[in-house]
């Protein structure tokens, strides 16, 4: 049974977090475009930064999770982003938001590997799926409020007020965190699913790969893309919140789903991304790229909690789970430069066409590691 006090106590510091993760997705890009005229492919660059130590990171400070619990390493992290989402608001070039773009993917290695790894200490065997869940959901959820609070914020004020709020809770998460208590670390093997299992890593981890290079190259070039077809900033801020709400629909349900799509979670995820990038390819304007977030969100909420479970069903959690968040940040490391790059020389709508094409590739590759799965098993 998942111990409720503490972890729903848990639950509340990751929305305040994710609150503010979110209001910075598209603050950034526009921020850097709007103050300091950044092109496609200088935000390319400003994306793929955050993921240069979140490459090899998660899985360092998820091992010391292991070793020192993960509250500490925690809260570690949101130290960090306190102090580089205020120093946004007093930036003066692009070279000073490269640097804290740095900063922000050094936070994100401490606070992901070991959170995701609580979840799994405090959740074991048959609950874990529900609690991966309910821990989807809190900061998907944060990350759906975040745009819209942004939106908001850009309507009535300076762009800059966005990472004072930012700043402000992330204390609010450290404060929260403070009256959270339950397993810190846990070495337990846990039993999988047949069928998880037999899937093996290498398709777990090419996901999530997968999904770090969508997720980084859309949200840091669209804000731009969608500015540049007529979209004003708050509307795109709605929009990113558009894409929170599909996916955190799917977190919510995501017990029922995983019963009723089992395997092909990973299949469906893909062809749910295919269709997003060529809807923002295809129908650049508002109701094209209403069409693509919505897609999207669906797509990121069946790929990421199916393998989340898969990698805190092992005994290191917090190994495991920097793994994965790595896997992540190579993800995200390539694709905002190679999609930036392809953006800023041949169009700003080529980034779309090819990532609905990897997607559509990935349905393929999902599916034959489902077949070789079943052939697995006796």
């Amino acid at each position: 049974m998942i111990r409720r006090t503490p972890m729903y106590m848990f639950y509340l510091a990751i929305f305040l977090l994710s609150t503010g993760f979110g209001i910075m997705t598209p603050a950034v890009p526009l921020f850097a475009g709007l103050t300091f005229s950044a092109n496609e492919w200088e935000l390319g660059i400003l994306g793929a930064l955050v993921a240069l130590p979140y490459v090899f990171a998660p899985a360092i400070f998820g091992k010391l999770s292991d070793r020192v619990g993960r509250k500490l390493v925690i809260i570690g992290g949101l130290g960090i982003y306190l102090a580089a989402s205020l120093s946004y608001a007093v930036s003066s070039g692009l070279s000073q938001l490269a640097v804290l773009r740095i900063l922000e993917g050094t936070s994100f290695s401490l606070i992901w590997p070991s959170a995701e790894a609580f979840v799994g200490d405090n959740a074991p065997g048959r609950s874990r799926s529900a609690a991966v869940g309910l821990y989807s959901v809190s900061w998907s959820a944060g990350y759906m409020v975040g745009p819209f609070l942004m939106g908001i914020l850009v309507s009535f004020t300076d762009i800059v007020y966005a990472f004072v709020c930012t700043a402000l809770l992330m204390a609010l998460s450290i404060i929260v965190l403070f009256y959270v208590r339950g397993a810190g670390v846990s070495h337990k093997e846990d039993q999988v699913t047949e069928m998880t299992s037999n899937m093996g890593m290498p398709i777990i981890l090419y996901t999530m790969i997968l999904w770090g290079f969508t997720v980084l190259s859309f949200f840091f070039l669209f804000p731009a893309y969608a500015s540049m077809n007529g979209i004003s900033p708050s509307f795109i801020g709605y929009l990113v919140g558009l894409a929170g709400i599909m996916r955190t629909a799917v977190f919510l349900f995501y017990y029922r789903l995983v019963q009723l799509v089992k395997e092909k979670m990973l299949p469906a995820g893909m062809l749910f991304l295919s269709l997003a990038m060529f809807a923002s390819w295809a129908m650049p304007s508002i109701y094209g790229f209403a069409v693509s977030v919505a897609f999207l969100g669906l797509s990121l909420g069946f790929l990421y909690a199916y393998s989340l479970v898969y990698m805190l069903n092992k005994a290191a959690k917090g190994l495991y789970a920097g793994l994965f968040e790595s896997s992540i940040g190579l993800g995200q490391l390539i694709g905002p430069l190679t999609m930036g790059y392809l953006g800023f020389t041949i169009a700003p709508s080529f980034p779309y066409l090819i990532l609905g094409l990897v997607g559509a590739f990935s349905i393929l590759i999902t599916l034959m590691a489902i077949r070789i799965a079943y052939r697995r098993v006796p």
